[in-house]
């Protein structure tokens, strides 16, 4: 069947590009090459080929022109910049794209980018010309403060409307304190301030390297400033050094070759954090006093470290008078983040205003249909054959048959309805109307289809009941009585949903659909299981082995009790447990007395799944109320 898709969020404020996919409410990590989080710099090949996902310590081929970080090249006016920046980012959206459509099985159809709270309209105009040069929407853009915000209090920080965060932001250079206003529907930056050290802390100690180097007559020929290629292998072994000392109180540094490598300690590190430690008091209060709040208005204080810097945790609670909530080494905050922020904003659409994908009907649409109508048939027909008819004097006095097998029979046939119903917001009986009568909304083929379910199973069901009847020559009310009233609970959940999906959100529709379809692999092994019992039980002279009923008999009644775990719970766990044990108790206790209990179980089984499907329609439907109903019932559990 045809899906609504899943939403993408790529973090392009980081030092690296992550990116998370939401697949109907589950949050998965985007593998970029086999990596959680991908380099941003790209290698330009004399042919023009880019090449994405290049680490800055890389050597790049003879030839080959390497960019550390293309989207520094956002919204500068130099022509004589090495790469078209805004072909490149539509480069990268594109493979990341690719990427989690990949991983996902289901295209993309919204994208969320997180991106820094300082680019403006110039930079968003080219995210957006990037995005459809690559053959996307138009996507969502996320500040970082704000993302990251959403993600803390998606994770339990408390911020009531009207309060206020510091967003402190240690991940690039140079550290960043924003202050946000929590909204009801989102957050208002109410302002920014970098906080900037003589250089970034990494190119701090670099340098200092280089320094210490040359100290000793043994200079080292090293150009931080200008990017050299042992530039940047240093700068990113001194980065894997610092992440090393979150840890341990010495690492190694690697220099270039021939040179051995050397160290550096914590105490190097808090030395050249210390500038920067210094300023961290007077730039919270001058953030504080930009956005004219006092320190007593702030509900949280938020730090993100994607490398840890010693000592900012403790001037930030010094500042403020609030511990800070410390978000590191999780490459995927940001893109989270974004996803928990514009959830709600994506698509506020419900089935009745939104149109699924359709596709003409074909044979095999109709196999979970045509197979569920045989299995109710064989059950009506082996009833009505194998009964037992009590004459005296060419007039019939009593009846005897499987009435659970009939009621069996009414409720498949219910089932079947289910089928066709669950067909009719993704197909169409032939191809596309050429007419220009608008199409209808899912959510009113939905309402039809359910309808029309309700009412056409009930009616089969109980023509069921007259026919069989009639075929016997006897009072139809006990069959009707069963074939209806087993059919009639499934009518009363179809109407249910008939009245209430089309208030399901549209993005939640791909997931509905496929708990609808009903398990037509279910209903055959029940069939089989219930056949094979009344055989048992009416072949002459019946098969007699170690003093049960019959081979044949025990066989069905172990097939019927799997189709009774199997229809009674989704749980994998749960059908593992039940199922063998359910096979070996009907096997044991199947005899002429318990075959009509054993069939009576399948039934309720069949029941409890209409009710579950009604269930979740409503919870989808109206999720206020069924969070309202989820804390009502773990209050009254405590």
């Amino acid at each position: 069947m045809p899906s609504g898709g899943a939403r993408l969020s790529i973090d392009l404020s980081s030092p690296a590009i992550a990116a998370t996919v939401d697949r109907h409410g589950a949050r998965i990590p985007v593998m970029l090459d086999g990596r959680l989080a991908m380099p941003r710099g790209v290698a330009l090949d004399p042919a023009g080929n880019l090449y994405l996902g290049v680490p800055s310590a890389n050597t790049p081929p003879p030839g080959h022109q390497f960019v550390p970080d293309p989207l520094d090249l956002l919204g500068t006016t130099d022509t004589s910049r090495p790469v078209d920046a805004v072909e490149v980012l539509a480069t990268l959206l594109r493979h990341v794209t690719g990427q989690a459509a990949k991983q996902v099985g289901e295209p993309i159809v919204t994208l969320t980018l997180t991106i820094p709270s300082s680019w403006g309209p110039r930079r968003r105009d080219q995210l957006i010309e990037a995005a459809s040069r690559a053959g996307i929407s138009a996507p969502t853009m996320v500040t970082a403060p704000a993302a990251l915000a959403a993600h803390a209090q998606a994770h339990g920080l408390t911020a009531p409307d009207g309060s206020c965060l510091l967003i402190c932001q240690a991940g690039r250079h140079p550290v960043t304190l924003t202050v946000l206003q929590v909204n009801s529907d989102g957050y208002r930056e109410l302002a920014t301030r970098a906080i900037d050290p003589p250089g970034d802390l990494n190119q701090v100690l670099a340098q200092r390297i280089v320094e210490a180097a040359t100290a000793h007559d043994d200079p080292l020929r090293v150009d931080i400033a200008d990017q050299t290629q042992d530039g940047r292998v240093l700068l990113e072994s001194v980065r894997q050094a610092r992440q090393l000392l979150a840890t341990q109180d010495r690492a190694p540094v690697l220099l270039p070759a021939p040179r051995t490598p050397t160290v550096i300690t914590r105490d190097d590190v808090a030395t050249a954090t210390q500038p920067l430690l210094d300023t961290v008091h007077d730039a919270v209060r001058d953030t504080l006093d930009t956005a004219d709040i006092n320190p007593q208005h702030l509900a949280g204080v938020i730090l993100r470290e994607t490398e840890p810097i010693p000592g900012l945790h403790d001037r930030l609670t010094t500042a403020t008078g609030l511990a800070p909530a410390v978000l590191r080494d999780q490459s995927h905050v940001l893109a989270d983040g974004a996803l928990a922020l514009t959830a709600p904003h994506h698509d506020a659409r419900t089935a009745a205003d939104s149109h699924l994908p359709r596709v003409r009907l074909r044979v095999r649409d109709l196999t979970s249909a045509t197979v569920l109508t045989a299995c109710s048939l064989a059950l009506l027909l082996q009833a009505v054959l194998t009964a037992d008819i009590t004459t005296v004097e060419y007039r019939i006095i009593g009846v005897r048959t499987s009435l659970p097998q009939l009621g069996t029979a009414g409720a498949l046939a219910m089932l079947t309805a289910f089928a066709v119903a669950h067909l009719a917001p993704t197909t169409w009986l032939a191809g596309t109307p050429t007419t220009p009568t608008p199409e209808p909304a899912t959510g009113s083929l939905i309402r039809r289809g359910y309808l029309a379910a309700a009412v056409g199973g009930a009616i089969a069901a109980a023509l069921y009941g007259l026919a069989t009847g009639t075929s016997v020559g006897y009072d139809y009310s006990p069959y009707l009585r069963w074939t209806l009233g087993s059919a009639l609970p499934l009518a009363v959940c179809a109407t249910v949903i008939a009245a209430t999906a089309p208030r399901i959100p549209a993005t939640d529709l791909p997931t509905w659909l496929k708990h609808t379809r009903p398990a037509v692999l279910h209903a055959a092994i029940a069939t089989a299981g219930i056949y094979l019992m009344r055989a048992a039980l009416t072949i002459t002279p019946p098969v007699d082995w170690t003093g049960m009923p019959g081979l044949i008999g025990s066989t069905g009644a172990a097939l019927l009790g799997i189709a009774t775990a199997m229809t009674a719970t989704r749980s994998r766990t749960i059908r593992t447990i039940t199922a063998p044990g359910l096979a070996i108790g009907y096997a044991i206790v199947f005899t002429s007395n318990t075959s009509g209990a054993l069939t009576v179980g399948y039934l309720i089984a069949v029941t409890w799944w209409s009710i579950r499907l009604a269930g979740h329609t409503l919870r989808l439907a109206f999720p206020a109320a069924g969070a309202a109903l989820r804390r009502l019932t773990d209050g009254r559990s405590d």
